[in-house]
């Protein structure tokens, strides 16, 4: 019992020391390509967006590794206040349409009036990242659609959906264990950590919610539903 907490202690400092550097790397890339420091050579442009998507990457690894950390030590905290999900989900989407590869369409379905929730809107906020992350890596062409709806009288389903590798129905029942990873995602892309799907799954059932996946098949495309208490 003393290793595991030792590992899950240095696996937490390691990750608070590497925050930092990777948000000031994030931050200053991003500036440069809004053209804050002025116009961009056209032949900067390139290097300049790898820069930024793969510190991106390489900062939701290590946040996904933290909040493992604190889940496995029962140090993770819930802020729970209420909130607008369709705002939220309009915030998070202006800041991370950087990071979606510019050969997928992203559609988006949210209702006119707020759909409001008691929860923690930074845990959900992650939850919704988590989801168009893992869309946008598995995704090869076609589309990513986020979409919410009222369900009932207290209900909010948020589903995330796309055109990308799907799944087989073995892969389906071990998706959100931790460390998970399907084949043919690796086939696809060789960076996930295995973590992403199953911090998911344990920050909705923090908030009394339900988190599932479904698909037709391998090659045809995945939806990811999270159903949460509404007010």
């Amino acid at each position: 019992m003393k290793e595991n907490k030792d590992g899950y202690e240095f696996v937490s400092l390691a990750a608070h020391q590497m925050r930092g550097p990777l948000g000031s790397i994030k931050g200053y890339a991003s500036m440069i390509l809004d053209g804050d420091y002025g116009e961009v050579p056209e032949a900067l442009l390139e290097p300049l967006q790898l820069i930024f998507k793969s510190t991106d990457s390489l900062n939701k690894t290590v946040n996904d590794f933290l909040d493992t950390s604190k889940m496995e030590q029962g140090q993770m905290r819930y802020y729970l206040k209420d909130f607008d999900l369709v705002e939220l989900i309009q915030q998070t989407i202006k800041e991370i349409r950087n990071t979606i590869r510019e050969d997928l369409e992203l559609k988006v379905k949210l209702p006119r009036n707020p759909l409001m929730v008691h929860a923690d809107k930074m845990k959900i906020k992650h939850v919704l990242i988590n989801l168009i992350d893992n869309a946008n890596k598995y995704t090869e062409h076609g589309w990513i659609e986020i979409a919410l709806e009222r369900k009932g009288t207290h209900k909010a389903l948020l589903c995330v959906s796309d055109s990308g590798i799907g799944f087989s129905r073995e892969t389906g029942l071990t998706l959100f264990q931790k460390f998970s990873r399907a084949a043919e995602a690796s086939k696809v892309n060789s960076t996930g950590t295995g973590l992403g799907l199953y911090l998911v799954q344990k920050m909705i059932d923090a908030h009394h919610g339900t988190v599932w996946a479904e698909s037709k098949g391998e090659g045809k495309g995945a939806q990811f539903y999270v159903e949460l208490p509404s007010l």
